[in-house]
């Protein structure tokens, strides 16, 4: 990912709180010299104080049978457009903000009880009322039976690579008059991107 100075994100913390809210991520990887990618949900755990990518995909798809060799994960944050209109400076141009992560790693298949406690927390992170209002969609032997068309892989993540482009490289005015616009706006990407733009009181 082309990363310019200042859109540079280095502070772990604020990558693992991206990585947390937009955990539908797209994992890449290369076949025979070909592209290939899965959308799907992933958890970012610890795990002896390394970050872990841990997901699943389905049996069905090819993709698991390139576990073993580097791929990406891409991480989609909040973004929104920026109108000229909104500057107190001029001239200038329409352009995008936006917030994204990469975490490059090598997929490793996981099986057993590990797999079974992986989508166990997948379940209790994106519905942590299922075990009451639909117990048995969360019973071992039921999960045990959904695990045989799944395959679940855990990433130890070798490198992040992150960006913010949030108009650090525009004057404080300017930034200043975007991060109103955000604030005042019904979409909740922009107002995401407001709280993360450097000036926020």
């Amino acid at each position: 990912m082309y990363i310019p100075g200042p859109f540079r994100v280095d502070d772990p913390e604020i990558i693992r709180q991206v990585v947390a809210a937009n955990p539908f991520a797209m994992l890449v990887s290369v076949q025979e010299g070909v592209p290939m990618a899965t959308h799907l949900p992933v958890l970012l755990v610890q795990e002896e104080g390394q970050d872990v990518l841990v997901g699943h995909v389905a049996k069905a798809n090819p993709h698991w049978q390139v576990f073993g060799s580097t791929a990406l994960m891409v991480f989609a944050g909040p973004h929104g457009y920026v109108s000229p209109a909104w500057y107190e400076t001029a001239p200038n141009v329409p352009t995008w903000n936006y917030v994204a992560v990469h975490a490059y790693g090598t997929p490793e298949i996981v099986e057993g009880d590990e797999a079974l406690e992986h989508l166990r927390e997948l379940v209790n992170v994106f519905d942590p009322h299922l075990e009451k209002t639909n117990p048995e969609s969360t019973e071992l032997e039921f999960l045990r039976k959904k695990m045989a068309g799944l395959v679940a892989f855990r990433m130890p993540v070798e490198r992040w690579d992150a960006k913010a482009k949030l108009n650090q490289n525009k004057p404080e005015s300017d930034r200043l008059a975007v991060r109103e616009r955000y604030l005042g706006s019904s979409d909740p990407h922009e107002r995401a991107m407001a709280e993360m733009m450097p000036g926020r009181s």
